[in-house]
């Protein structure tokens, strides 16, 4: 058998033998293909693809963890900052003297004097309670206008000034201030709205 393919072989032209061997050699690579490379390639493929996925996964937990990190800081500031500014002691007394104390030491870097402090009442608003105190001070006109501009400031968002007179003293070179200042913080659990 051997012979005949010979004999065979030798009949064709070197063209014809060299397009045969090019077919065998091709359909040596396309078996090489599916039986041994297909595989392996194509799980090479999807590995590539899963990585590259995983690294832009990883990149989208890091910025959320980064952003949640960023928003829990900015929640606790922001809850500490109005437990401050709405938590006040209970007792009128206590209320009182913490206001008196807050008001002096800005009266005091405003270069004016705190004259008189005294509690005017408590009323229920919304969900809120209003203290009411009536504030006396005196001092330069310009230093008054600028500590009732710090009030936030030294009292927090929640005090408002409900009405105020200004009339000049000591001949003019000082100027008496009275006022009504407003203090608004939650009403105690369990409170009826009267």
């Amino acid at each position: 058998m051997t012979a005949r393919v010979l004999a065979a072989l030798s009949k064709l032209s070197p063209g014809a033998l060299l397009l045969i061997a090019l077919a065998l050699l091709g359909a040596t690579l396309f078996e090489a293909w599916i039986l041994v490379l297909r595989q392996p390639f194509a799980a090479y493929s999807e590995a590539a693809t899963a990585r590259k996925s995983l690294a832009a996964i990883e990149q989208m937990t890091a910025a959320q963890d980064e952003e949640m990190r960023r928003t829990g800081a900015r929640a606790r500031e922001l809850a500490d900052r109005l437990g401050a500014e709405l938590h006040a002691p209970t007792p009128e007394e206590h209320l009182t003297v913490s206001l008196m104390r807050r008001l002096d030491q800005a009266a005091a870097g405003a270069g004016i004097a705190l004259v008189s402090l005294k509690p005017a009442g408590r009323r229920e608003v919304l969900s809120f309670e209003e203290v009411s105190f009536d504030v006396g001070a005196q001092g330069k006109y310009l230093a008054l206008c600028r500590w009732l501009l710090d009030f936030e400031q030294s009292l927090g968002k929640f005090a408002t000034v409900s009405d105020f007179t200004m009339k000049s003293v000591d001949e003019g070179r000082q100027v008496a201030l009275n006022l009504r200042l407003a203090l608004y913080r939650p009403r105690p659990e369990g409170g009826g709205q009267k």
